[in-house]
């Protein structure tokens, strides 16, 4: 059998993950590289544009249904209002009719987007090591050597800069300095119940510009775009720059300050914006540059995150290619400079046109956008890119075991995939919380996980067949093929099984014909509730279900009166302490199937 081609990925953001998880699906050998102790865990929201969602589905449909189902889609009819500091409407632009159906515009939660990349590319089989920074790399006859920043070097046969806009592997390949500070600062946040309502809009003043965006559930994420000389306001940290900002927006029109106000320091992200021109070159032999590493443009097109999924979708396929490595990131470099030049160019024309510090430039922009109704930027040719038709590969492989580890007591593990389904319609409800809670316990130990409720796919109204017509069923689907466990929470006001549960499971006669199929998998039940009788008899129900999808071995399960406190130490007996030891079997049990490469494993069954 032929070696399989390794790649190190230096830099675990959107570009980077999004890389791993495509390359790692296609076969290859994947290792991520991460400066940071944990990925994703801060940031506000982030706006994908069509181009960018066809690309996370050209890199695997499961990555498109997982960003359809956390993120907010506009309505086809809904407007982004451009107004001025005063309050004075411009114009209105449409936001809704971005678009071809399958490829919506959609604002995700950052953190989200990195989560379900992450997920994504561990399922296919990549490593992730954190705490690990490239700092530069040598290229030898026929492999990389990737310097670290502990001393070490590691071999590879190709290397991938995805490790930002201070990038150390572009440094080491192109020594073309720092980015360009642009004159401004970025203050991002988000803020729960507005007067502004669930309708996006950009308020220009001098100086200042906010751009707010609704993200569902009554919650808008707001960026303030500050003219201001370099590191003034990161310096200030997250708290400081919110009171600074209020003070700065003093006689503006009053929601958008309270907008402001009523936002939580602690979701506050500060960081001075900059680009580059575009790059001679993006390929070294067998490196290459992608994302901001290779193209950091300003956010006024919003097209960051878009074309770093764009970048990876193409990368992906060209080093699955049956070329060689050198040859195949020239072809990469090829198809994307040319574009993402284009993309940086027009992002810094239509920023200079909107960034208004003084009163003269607040004129002119507002002079300009009132007769035009929006700001004069084409969009068609950005948003309307389409990935190549992806060649496939005759047979097939199996990917290998996830790994994940860090620098801090480095361990290597299989890495098992957790399904948890909460059978609850009321979005934060109880069972949800459970949900989260044992999620985040599948994390701490090593396994990644996805929570599917009762409200995001509308469990009721499935009925099986459904996967063809509706994505977040696909993406359901694809999430139980890919399952080694599956944990079931049910409310048990129903007396028995939830209803909804039942039919959530219904989903299951989809993935192998019209018999319910989960065999080989290891099942966990809780049941939510403070009536003693009835969590009894949702538990009975729950266990007679998991005998009947084939779990292995017998199905476990936990009776709970609420949901638990944040993961940590508990008392012995307790029910969190009950709850994180059946966690632990069915993690236990799946990382013994992805250890045993996923085959069906018999047990016991009713």
């Amino acid at each position: 059998m032929a070696r399989k081609r390794s790649v190190v990925v230096a830099g675990g953001g959107i570009g980077g993950l999004a890389a791993a998880a495509g390359m790692a699906a296609r076969g290859l050998d994947v290792t991520v590289l991460e400066r940071a102790e944990r990925i994703g865990t801060g940031g506000s929201g982030l706006v994908l544009q069509p181009n960018g969602v066809r690309a996370a589905d050209a890199l695997d449909p499961r990555i498109g249904a997982r960003i359809r189902a956390v993120g907010h889609a506009p309505r086809p009819e809904e407007v982004r209002v451009l107004m001025d500091a005063r309050g004075r409407v411009l114009a209105e632009e449409p936001v809704g009719a971005a678009g071809v159906p399958g490829a919506p515009r959609i604002l995700v939660p950052r953190s989200a987007l990195h989560r379900a990349l992450l997920d994504e590319a561990l399922a296919a089989g990549a490593a992730v090591v954190l705490a690990a920074a490239v700092t530069g790399y040598r290229v030898r006859p026929g492999h990389v050597a990737v310097e670290l920043s502990d001393g070490n070097v590691t071999g590879c046969d190709a290397l991938v800069g995805a490790d930002g806009v201070h990038s150390a592997v572009r440094a080491r390949m192109l020594g073309d300095g720092p980015p360009r500070y642009r004159g401004y600062t970025s203050v991002r946040g988000r803020t729960t119940g507005s007067a502004l309502g669930q309708r996006g809009c950009v308020v220009d003043g001098h100086g200042i510009r906010l751009l707010v965006v609704p993200a569902g559930e009554e919650t808008l994420y707001w960026t303030a775009e500050i003219t201001a000389p370099p590191r003034t306001w990161p310096a200030k940290g997250p708290a400081g720059a919110r009171l600074a900002l209020l003070d700065a927006l003093e006689g503006w029109y009053g929601p958008v300050v309270d907008l402001v106000r009523a936002a939580a320091p602690a979701d506050i992200v500060v960081t001075d914006v900059h680009d580059r021109d575009p790059a001679p070159r993006w390929v070294d032999d067998r490196v290459a540059l992608l994302g901001d590493a290779a193209h950091p443009m300003v956010p006024a097109l919003g097209q960051g995150a878009s074309l770093a999924l764009e970048d990876a979708a193409v990368l992906a396929d060209a080093l699955a290619s049956p070329a060689g490595v050198s040859a195949s990131l020239a072809a990469y470099a090829r198809e994307r400079m040319d574009r993402a030049a284009a993309v940086v160019l027009a992002s810094r024309r239509l920023d200079d046109l909107c960034r208004g510090a003084g009163r003269a430039g607040e004129r002119r922009r507002n002079a300009h956008i009132t007769p035009a109704g929006r700001t004069g930027a084409d969009l068609d040719d950005i948003v309307g890119w389409r990935p190549r038709p992806r060649r496939r590969e005759p047979g097939g492989t199996t990917a290998p075991a996830s790994t994940v580890r860090t620098k801090k007591g480095a361990t290597v593990m299989g890495a098992p995939h957790i399904v948890l389904v909460s059978g609850s319609l009321r979005p934060g409800s109880t069972c949800d919380r459970v949900a989260q809670w044992c999620a985040r316990q599948c994390a701490e130990q090593g396994a990644s996980a996805r929570v599917f409720t009762g409200a995001e796919i509308d469990f009721p109204a499935y009925r099986p067949g459904s996967a063809d017509a509706h994505a977040a069923v696909a993406g359901f689907l694809c999430e139980l093929r890919a399952a080694d466990g599956v944990i079931l929470v049910s409310p048990t006001y129903h007396a028995t099984v939830s209803g909804l549960l039942k039919n959530a499971l219904d989903y299951v006669n989809d993935i192998d014909g019209p018999v319910p199929y989960l065999q080989g998998r290891a099942i966990g039940t809780v049941a939510v509730g403070s009536a003693a009788r009835g969590a009894i008899s949702t538990l009975t129900t729950l266990r007679t279900i998991g005998h009947a999808l084939r779990g292995w071995p017998t199905p476990v399960g936990v009776a709970l009166a609420s949901a638990p406190e944040q993961p940590g130490d508990h008392e012995p007996g307790s029910d969190a302490a009950r709850l994180a030891e059946m966690v632990a079997q069915v993690v236990w049990m799946g990382r013994a199937r992805a250890a045993n490469g996923r085959s069906a494993a018999l047990g016991a069954v009713a």
